[in-house]
C-alpha cells in the first residue's frame, strides 16, 4: 500500500469513526528535511535541504488516537497483506489498538477490524455495496 492511498484509508477511518461518536487525534506529522541534491550531500558539496511533511505513528504503532466513552483508543490503518506487522509491533509494546484492514471484495468495500491486546479478535464494517 503506498503513502498516499494509505493516508486516504485513515482519513476514511478517522470519518467513521467521528460519524459513531469517537473524538478523533490524527494523523499525526511531523517535518523532516531531504537534502536538493543527494549526491552533493553526500560528498558535502553543497548541503541545502528543504523542508517536508512526513506522517507519524502515534507511540509508533497507531494512526489516530480515539477517545470514546471515557477511553482512548489506539488505531492502525493497513490492509490485510501488513496485518500481522502492526500486530506484532503493537503486542510487543504491550498496547491495545483496533487495527482497521481495507478490503476491496467485488463490489463489497470495508475494513475488516481486528482488537489487538494480548488476543486478536475480529469484527467488519462493510460501508459500500
Amino acid at each position: 500500500m503506498s503513502r498516499e492511498k494509505g493516508l486516504i484509508y485513515v482519513h476514511e477511518v478517522k470519518k467513521l469513526l467521528e460519524a459513531i461518536g469517537h473524538q478523533v487525534e490524527g494523523p499525526g506529522y511531523m517535518i523532516i528535511y531531504i537534502p536538493l541534491n543527494p549526491g552533493a550531500y553526500k560528498l558535502g558539496i553543497n548541503r541545502a535541504t528543504k523542508p517536508i511533511q512526513v506522517h507519524k505513528d502515534y507511540f509508533g504503532v497507531a494512526d489516530l488516537i480515539s477517545y470514546f466513552e471515557g477511553k482512548l483508543i489506539l488505531h492502525q490503518v493497513t490492509d490485510l497483506s501488513n496485518k500481522s506487522i502492526h500486530v506484532k509491533a503493537i503486542q510487543e509494546r504491550g498496547l491495545s489498538a483496533w487495527v482497521w484492514c481495507r478490503f476491496n471484495e467485488g463490489r463489497r468495500i470495508g475494513y475488516r477490524i481486528f482488537f489487538v491486546d494480548l488476543l486478536v479478535e475480529e469484527g467488519e464494517i462493510i460501508w459500500r455495496g
